[in-house]
C-alpha cells in the first residue's frame, strides 16, 4: 500500500481504537459531559499545563452548557465522573506514580479530572455568571454536538487522484463544494445527505500516446454517516456520481465510497468549523472505452450550522 494512502487510514484506525466512549445514562448529564469532554480534548490537543489558566480560557464554553443543566444534575454528573475515576484506578497522580511516572498511563484519568474540574468551576460560578437567558432545561441536548438537531454542513473539498483505465494510469486532482442536510441521531451519530458540484482533471494519453489534461465536471449526491467522539470525527460516505466532459458529453454515471477522519472545533454561536482528511474509491463503467477506477486522497473543510 502506498504511503500516501496509509497515512489517512492510520489516522482513521487510531480514532477507532479509542472505542465507544462511556457516557452517563441521564440525557442532560450525558449532553453536558460530552460538551465538557470536547472542551477538555481540544485544550489537551494544544497543550494543557496549568489548570487555573485553562479554567479561565474555557469558562465561556463551559458555562454556556452548564448553565442549561439543573444544579442537582450537575452534582450527579460530578459523582458519575468520580465513579469513572475510581474505575481508572484513582487519581491521575496516583496512576502516574503507580506506573513508574508514565504520563500516558494516566492520560484517561487526567482527562476525567480535568472534565470534573471544569464542571466544579461551573458549579462554583454559575449563580453569579450564568446570564438570565440561559435557564436550566430538563431536555438539554448539548451545545457542541448535533443531538436532536437538523444541521447544514457546508464544505469545500479538494483531492489528488490516481486514475486507472485498462493498462493506463494517470495522475489528476479536483475540487468543489457541497451542501448537506443532516440530523443528529444521538450524541455520537449524524446522518446527512446533500449535493456536490466540482471538477476534476487528469493527465491522460491520447491516440498518439501523448499526454494531455482531460477535464471533467462532476455532480454527486453524497450520503454521509458521521461518528463523533467528542471533538473527533469519522465519516463514512457513499455517493452516486455523474460526469460531463469538456465537450459537454455525458459520461456513464458511477459511484464513490469514502472514509474520513478529522476533528471539529468548538461551536461558536450557531457555527461549528471542522476539517477531515479523506480517502476514497470511485468507479465508472465503460462507455466507448474501458471502465475507469480512481483512488482519491484529500481534505474537506466545512462548517456545521445549527440554524
Amino acid at each position: 500500500m502506498k504511503p500516501v494512502v496509509r497515512m489517512p487510514i492510520a489516522l482513521l484506525l487510531a480514532s477507532l481504537a479509542g472505542g465507544c466512549a462511556t457516557l452517563p445514562e441521564q440525557p442532560a448529564q450525558r449532553a453536558l459531559y460530552v460538551d465538557l469532554r470536547k472542551t477538555v480534548q481540544l485544550s489537551e490537543d494544544t497543550g494543557w499545563v496549568v489548570d487555573r489558566a485553562q479554567m479561565q480560557i474555557n469558562a465561556e464554553h463551559t458555562l454556556r452548557s452548564a448553565c442549561q443543566v439543573e444544579p442537582a444534575q450537575r452534582d450527579d454528573l460530578d459523582a458519575w465522573i468520580s465513579g469513572q475515576l475510581a474505575l481508572e484506578g484513582g487519581s491521575a497522580e496516583s496512576v502516574y506514580r503507580k506506573h513508574g511516572r508514565d504520563l500516558g498511563a494516566a492520560s484517561s484519568a487526567l482527562t476525567l479530572e480535568r472534565t470534573r474540574l471544569l464542571l466544579r468551576h461551573a458549579q462554583a460560578t454559575s449563580a453569579e455568571d450564568c446570564p438570565f437567558w440561559l435557564e436550566p432545561d430538563p431536555e438539554f441536548e448539548g451545545v457542541q454536538g448535533d443531538t436532536g438537531r437538523f444541521v447544514l454542513l457546508g464544505e469545500t473539498i479538494g483531492y489528488g487522484s490516481i486514475v486507472f483505465e485498462s493498462d493506463d494510469t494517470a495522475l489528476g486532482g479536483g475540487g468543489g463544494g457541497r451542501l448537506l442536510l443532516g440530523h443528529g441521531l444521538g450524541s455520537q451519530l449524524t446522518l446527512a445527505i446533500g449535493a456536490e458540484l466540482g471538477g476534476v482533471g487528469a493527465f491522460v494519453s491520447n491516440e498518439r500516446g501523448a499526454r494531455s489534461i482531460e477535464t471533467t465536471f462532476i455532480a454527486a449526491v453524497p450520503v454521509l454517516l458521521r461518528v463523533t467522539r467528542f471533538s473527533r470525527l469519522i465519516d463514512f460516505e457513499v455517493a452516486p456520481v455523474a460526469r460531463l466532459d469538456s465537450n459537454d458529453d455525458s459520461l456513464p454515471p458511477g459511484v464513490r465510497a469514502a472514509v474520513s477522519a478529522g476533528l471539529a472545533t468548538m461551536r461558536a454561536s450557531a457555527f461549528m468549523p471542522y476539517a477531515v482528511l479523506w480517502v476514497g474509491y470511485e468507479y465508472h463503467p465503460p462507455d466507448s472505452g474501458p471502465a475507469d477506477h480512481s483512488a482519491h486522497i484529500g481534505t474537506r473543510v466545512g462548517i456545521d450550522w445549527d440554524p
